[in-house]
């Protein structure tokens, strides 16, 4: 697919969207509820499926937050599991990679914060 392609809406995560996630990631906007809400609300604007699926860990994220005041270790735990698979996706996306390698970085994401979210003493 030539890079040109990818910077179209052609049925894949658009180039304008990673920027957003990249941005995201630099300001280390995780647990700002309104950043957050801005990234899944770009995600979805952007109609595109897999990036519809990255709402998915950030909604979970957003409603642990919501549940009460997160634990120093939990939080730390929790970033350095959403900004490095962020990182992961952004690459594949600028790498053209295939979608299915795209569900897969973000099934592990999904998987990572949900075993993590399991340990999380009640």
């Amino acid at each position: 697919m030539p890079g040109a392609a990818i910077g179209d809406h052609n049925g894949r995560v658009r180039l304008a969207v990673v920027d957003e996630i990249e941005e995201f990631v630099r300001a280390g906007a995780l647990w700002d509820e309104r950043h957050r809400a801005e990234l899944i609300s770009a995600l979805e604007r952007d109609g595109d499926a897999i990036a519809a699926l990255l709402t998915h860990p950030l909604r979970s994220v957003g409603l642990r937050a919501e549940q009460g005041e997160i634990p120093k270790r939990l939080a730390s735990d929790l970033e350095g599991i959403v900004y490095p698979r962020l990182w992961k996706i952004m690459e594949a996306v600028r790498d053209e990679m295939p979608d299915g390698e795209l569900r897969v970085r973000i099934e592990v994401f999904n998987r990572r914060l949900a075993r993590r979210f399991a340990e999380e003493p009640r």
